[in-house]
C-alpha cells in the first residue's frame, strides 16, 4: 500500500471470505500501521448489504458523503478568499448543502453536481438530468470518476475501503466500472490514491 502510494501508483486489493474470519480486522490493522508509518492517508469507508448489491453505486455512497465532507474542511482551510464569518458547520449538515459550498467556493461546478448525483440522489439536480440523455455508459463513468478526483485530490493519499456482510455483498457492475475507471485515471488524476 505504501510503496504504490509513495510511486504515485494505484492498486486494487482484494479480501474475501466467510463471515467472522477478521478481514475487517486485517484491513484495520494494514491502515493502522500505514498511518503509524507517518503515511497519512485519508480512510474513505463504505459498507454494504446483500441488498444494496442491487443499486447502482451503492458501495460508493459513504465514500463520497465523507468525501465531500474531508474536501469541504480541507479547502475550507486553505481558501483564504471564502468569508468564514458567520459560517459555523452544522450538526447534521447534508450532502447537498456541502455540495452547493463547495460549487460557490468553484471546487466544484454543475456537472459534478450531476455526477455525484448518480452516487448520492440528494445531491442531483433534476434539471440538469436531460444532460445525460443519450449519454453512454462509458462516458458517464469516465464523468463520475473526473468529479470524484475533484473531491479526493485536496485530501489524497486516500485508501478506499468496501466492505461488505460476508458473503452475499458482491459489487455491483457499474460500481465496478467506476473503479476500474479510477484505477485507470488516478496515475494521472490523483497519484497517490
Amino acid at each position: 500500500m505504501s510503496s504504490a502510494a509513495d510511486e504515485g501508483e494505484s492498486c486494487l486489493l482484494s479480501i474475501m471470505g466467510d463471515r467472522f474470519v477478521g478481514k475487517s480486522r486485517l484491513v484495520d490493522e494494514a491502515i493502522e500501521k500505514a498511518q503509524s508509518w507517518g503515511m497519512g492517508f485519508t480512510v474513505l469507508r463504505s459498507h454494504r448489504s446483500e441488498t444494496d448489491s442491487l443499486t447502482s453505486f451503492y458501495p460508493f455512497r459513504a465514500i463520497i458523503s465523507t468525501a465531500l465532507r474531508d474536501c469541504d474542511a480541507m479547502t475550507m482551510r486553505s481558501d483564504e478568499s471564502f468569508d468564514m464569518s458567520g459560517w459555523e458547520k452544522e450538526e447534521g449538515e447534508t450532502d447537498a448543502g456541502i455540495v452547493q459550498r463547495l460549487i460557490q467556493r468553484k471546487i466544484l461546478n454543475k456537472s459534478d453536481q450531476l455526477m455525484l448525483g448518480r452516487i448520492l440522489p440528494d445531491v442531483m439536480n433534476k434539471d440538469l438530468l436531460t444532460l445525460l440523455r443519450g449519454r453512454s455508459p462509458t462516458a458517464v463513468i469516465k464523468d463520475i470518476a473526473a468529479s470524484i478526483f475533484k473531491l479526493i485530490i485536496p485530501i489524497q493519499p486516500v485508501v478506499m475501503v468496501f466492505e461488505a456482510d460476508g458473503n452475499g455483498g458482491e459489487i455491483d457492475l457499474s460500481s465496478w466500472s467506476l473503479i476500474e475507471e479510477l484505477l485507470t485515471s488516478a496515475g494521472k488524476q490523483c497519484p497517490q490514491m
